[in-house]
């Protein structure tokens, strides 16, 4: 039998002042998830499949094909995660994932945002794509941070 491969997630979390209708509208929304991720087509709706669009370099296009794959309205969109090429190393590396979003409403009426992306090949193919995947993580939980009062604020 074959040996199944070895992977790695990332996983972290960010509690937000804002009521869990307007988290949910920013990852779920296409425009307002393109103010603080990546341009793209998203529709929660499971099985709807959709692209992230991000920079295109050397082999790569910069096409992420995504497909929804679980949404819980209010609480958890899960979706997959492909592209790059296999000769590229660090951002652009191909890659297979699955990206989960759980959100969870706070005592204050604030809410709590989840984020999990597993699948991350392991070993020395994959530690590049790995890094950058974990400060992107921390780094699309700023840009969230930054950009949802303005979202709220001006209705996108």
């Amino acid at each position: 039998m074959p040996e199944a491969a070895q992977t790695r997630n990332i996983a972290t979390e960010k509690d937000f002042e804002h009521p869990i209708d307007a988290v949910w509208r920013a990852m779920t929304d296409s425009e307002w998830l393109a103010v603080w991720f990546f341009p793209n087509d998203i529709e929660p709706v499971e099985g709807h499949k959709f692209t992230i669009w991000s920079r295109p370099i050397e082999r790569w296009d910069g096409d992420f094909k995504c497909q929804v794959l679980s949404v819980a309205p209010l609480q958890m969109l899960r979706f997959s995660w492909s592209g790059g090429h296999e000769e590229l190393k660090g951002f652009g590396h191909l890659m297979a994932t699955t990206v989960t979003w759980t959100i969870s409403a706070l005592p204050d009426g604030g809410t709590r945002f989840h984020f999990v992306q597993d699948g991350i090949e392991a070993g020395a193919a994959g530690d590049a794509l790995y890094d950058i995947l974990l400060k992107g993580s921390e780094s699309v939980l700023r840009s969230l941070t930054k950009r949802l009062p303005q979202l709220i604020e001006h209705g996108a």
